[in-house]
C-alpha cells in the first residue's frame, strides 16, 4: 500500500512522467513467470501512423518501453531473460527518424535486455531455441491487439466487417504473424499469450496510477475549460479546441479518442465526431473527451445546457444519472461485482421514473486503451481502473444525459481520478455563469 499512497500524492507539475527501465523488466519477468515455460514472441508496429504522433502497439510498449517500428521481443520463460530485435539503419534512416536502440549501441544492459540484436537474426534465434520441443511452447498473440480507442473485441468486430468486403479481406497483422510462425516452425505448439498480458495490464502499477492521476486532473481541467466558454452561437469545435489546447499545453501526447462534442440532435449519436454544429439556446452539450499521457488514457463525459439552465425533464434525468453514478462508485470496493452495481442502477432509475431505460453499471476498464483489457465477470480488485457512465436517453426529445468519470479501485474507498471537473448541478451552472461575467 505504500506505493499506492505515494502514487496518489498531489501532483503539481504538468511534466510528463514516463517509466523506468526497471518497470518494463519487472513486467517481462512477471509475464515469464505467468506462462511458466517456453518462449514469448511479440511484435511491435511495422509502419508509422499517418498524420499523428507515433504510438507503439500497447502490449509491445507495455513489455519493452520501445517505440521503434519493426521491432520484435522474445522472452524466455520462466527466467525472464529477454532479447529485442530491431532493424539496422542506414544514414538516411537515422537522419529522418533518429537512431533506434540498436544503432545507439550498448543499450541492452541499461534497459534490462540480454541483448539487442538485428531483426535479421530473429529466425535463426527462434530455430535454435527449439521452442516447439516437449514442454516448450511458443507464446504469441493469437487474439487481436487493442488500440488507444478500440478494445481487442471492438477491433475484432471491425476486422470482421472489413472482411465482408471482397476487396478488403486481407488478414490482420496479428493473423499474418501467426500464419508465418506456423509456416516457418510447423512443429511448434503455439499458445495465446494475450490472457497472461491482460491479467497483468488490468492491475495498474504505482507508476501507472501516478500517470493516470495526473492525466485525470489535466483531462478534467480540459472539460472545465470547455464548459466555461459555452454560449449560444458558438460552435462545437470551439469547445474541442479549448479542451485540446489545455491538454497539449500541459504535455499530454495525444487524444485518448476523438473528442465527442454533441449538441442538439447530435447528442443522440454516441460516438459523434464532426463537432461542426453551431450551438443554440435550449440545447444540451454532451462532451466526452480525455487525453493519452504516457500510454495511459482518461475517459470523462459531462452534460450541460448551452443556455445555462436545464428544463424540467433534463434536470430530472440529470439528477437520476448523477445519483446513480455516485451510488455505483460508492459500491466499487474489492470483491464487489458489476452485477451488483447494475442492481443499484435499476432501483434508482425506477425511483426517478426511468425504469424503461437500460440500467447502468460499473463500466469498461480504462488504461492503455480507453476500453482497456480485463475480465468483466471478475470481482473488483485494488488497482483496477474503471469508467462509470450512467446514461438517460430519449432520442425524440433530443435528450441524452451522460455523466462519466474514471475511477480507481483501492483497498478502501474508490478514488475518482477525473474529479477536477464539477458535476453537481449548482456547480456546473455556477461555473457557466461565473465565466460569462468575466
Amino acid at each position: 500500500m505504500v506505493g499506492l499512497v505515494c502514487a496518489l500524492a498531489p501532483i503539481v507539475s504538468a511534466q510528463r512522467l514516463g517509466y523506468s527501465a526497471e518497470e518494463f523488466t519487472a513486467r517481462r519477468q512477471a509475464l515469464a513467470k505467468a506462462v511458466g515455460a517456453g518462449t514469448v514472441v511479440l511484435a511491435g508496429r511495422t509502419l508509422p501512423l499517418s498524420g499523428i504522433r507515433f504510438r507503439q502497439d500497447n502490449d509491445f510498449f507495455y513489455l519493452t518501453g520501445n517505440e521503434d517500428t519493426n521491432a520484435v521481443l522474445a522472452i524466455d520463460a520462466p527466467s525472464g531473460d529477454s532479447w529485442l530485435f530491431l532493424p539496422p539503419q542506414n544514414a538516411s534512416e537515422v537522419r529522418s527518424d533518429g537512431k533506434n536502440w540498436l544503432t545507439m549501441g550498448d543499450q541492452a544492459a541499461p534497459r534490462g535486455f540480454t541483448a539487442i540484436a538485428p531483426i535479421t537474426e530473429l529466425g535463426e534465434f527462434l530455430a535454435r531455441r527449439r521452442a516447439g520441443g516437449a514442454g516448450r511452447p511458443l507464446y504469441t498473440r493469437l487474439s487481436e491487439h487493442d488500440e488507444v480507442d478500440d478494445s481487442r473485441g471492438e477491433l475484432g468486430v471491425g476486422l470482421a466487417r472489413r472482411m465482408s468486403n471482397p476487396l478488403g479481406a486481407r488478414p490482420s497483422d496479428d493473423a499474418w504473424r501467426v500464419e508465418m510462425l506456423r509456416q516457418h516452425f510447423p512443429a511448434v505448439e503455439l499458445k495465446d499469450v494475450t490472457p497472461a498480458i491482460d491479467a497483468l495490464r488490468v492491475i495498474k502499477s504505482p507508476r501507472e496510477i501516478e500517470i493516470l492521476t495526473l492525466n485525470g486532473r489535466l483531462s478534467a481541467e480540459a472539460i472545465r475549460k470547455a464548459i466555461e466558454i459555452t454560449r449560444p452561437g458558438r460552435f462545437e469545435y470551439e469547445l474541442e479546441a479549448e479542451a485540446t489546447y489545455h491538454l497539449f499545453k500541459n504535455g499530454v501526447q495525444g487524444n485518448g479518442y476523438p473528442a465527442i462534442v454533441g449538441t442538439g440532435p447530435n447528442v443522440n449519436v454516441w460516438h459523434y465526431q464532426d463537432n461542426g454544429r453551431q450551438m443554440k439556446a435550449g440545447d444540451l452539450v454532451v462532451m466526452d473527451y480525455g487525453g493519452s499521457l504516457d500510454y495511459q488514457v482518461i475517459d470523462i463525459t459531462r452534460t450541460w445546457p448551452v443556455s445555462g439552465r436545464f428544463d424540467e425533464l433534463q434536470l430530472r434525468a440529470y439528477q437520476c444519472a448523477l445519483e446513480t453514478q455516485k451510488a455505483i462508485i460508492a459500491a466499487m470496493r474489492p470483491g464487489a461485482t458489476r452485477a451488483e452495481t447494475r442492481e443499484i442502477s435499476k432501483r434508482i432509475y425506477e425511483k426517478w421514473g426511468f425504469a424503461d431505460q437500460r440500467p447502468a453499471q460499473a463500466g469498461h476498464f480504462v488504461g492503455m486503451s480507453v476500453h482497456d483489457v480485463g475480465d468483466y465477470a471478475a470481482p473488483f480488485r485494488a488497482g483496477m481502473v474503471i469508467a462509470v457512465e450512467p446514461i438517460i436517453e430519449i432520442a425524440d426529445k433530443q435528450l441524452h444525459i451522460r455523466i462519466e468519470d474514471t475511477v480507481l479501485i483501492t483497498e478502501g474507498a474508490p478514488i475518482i481520478l477525473s474529479a477536477a471537473v464539477p458535476k453537481e448541478v449548482d456547480e456546473v451552472l455556477a461555473l457557466m455563469k461565473q465565466a460569462g461575467t468575466k
